[in-house]
């Protein structure tokens, strides 16, 4: 009984190690749409599909090309139901969003904000925040309601150290400058950077040997796809920068 027992154990482990699961992160970053492609970006986003592979939608950084007003970017943002939203063209005039905001570092009691988001697999965890910069304040002027916190650094680990206990992968979406970024995760347990600062910058593997940096601008027609694929008990990550057909 006790050889059939540990058969069964044995069996289980090595299923458990050989089980794979993926998941695809799509990051459209400063797309700059125009207004009146509202309903062809919803239709062209919410057509990547993959039969086997869960996909979740990012929007981050400017998301419609003119200055408009917050009640048009949030009837943009409405339409394409992302999973996770951090828009830079968003000055907190409004509060009819359907989904939250992914900010990490702003508050307010007017705008439904969440400062971190975990995604749930059938294998594993992934847990992003969004650190918004500082010159965000001096650029806009934004309701007063919105209360923004300076203190970056120690944001980035308080998030990071909660969602490394209850996550399998870290991702911190970013408004600040790559060198800030490369400063920020020194000794944190991030596992991706993905920038949505308006320049596009080098993808690389930062000085810390454990966080790989990821930059892409929706505006020029492509978008990033971050897989992440659980195997043997652990998740890695590959990047892939895909056109996003159909708007030209």
């Amino acid at each position: 009984m006790k050889k059939i027992i540990l058969f069964v154990l044995l069996v289980l482990l090595v299923s458990y190690l050989c089980a794979e699961d993926y998941l695809d992160i799509n990051f459209f970053i400063e797309p700059r749409f125009e207004h009146e492609q509202i309903n062809m970006v919803n239709f062209l986003v919410k057509n990547i599909k993959n039969d086997s592979i869960r996909q979740v939608n990012a929007f981050a950084g400017r998301i419609l090309a003119e200055p408009q007003s917050d009640s048009l970017v949030v009837e943009f943002i409405n339409a394409l139901e992302p999973e996770i939203v951090s828009p830079v063209d968003f000055l907190f005039n409004n509060n009819a969003f359907e989904s939250d905001l992914l900010i990490s570092n702003i508050e307010s009691d007017f705008i439904p904000i969440i400062k971190n988001k975990i995604i749930k697999c059938d294998s594993f965890k992934v847990g992003i925040f969004a650190i918004y910069t500082p010159d965000f304040t001096v650029k806009n002027k934004i309701a007063s309601h919105a209360k923004f916190d300076t203190k970056i650094f120690e944001i980035a680990k308080k998030q990071t150290k909660y969602l490394s206990k209850k996550t399998d992968f870290v991702v911190m979406l970013s408004n600040v400058s790559k060198y800030i970024d490369s400063d920020i995760v020194k000794g944190l347990d991030v596992d991706a950077v993905v920038s949505f600062d308006y320049q596009k910058k080098k993808n690389e593997l930062f000085s810390n040997r454990v966080t790989n940096f990821y930059s892409i601008l929706t505006k020029y027609g492509n978008y990033g796809k971050l897989r992440l694929k659980y195997h043997k008990g652990k998740v890695c990550g590959s990047w892939e920068e895909l056109k996003f057909e159909g708007l030209n």
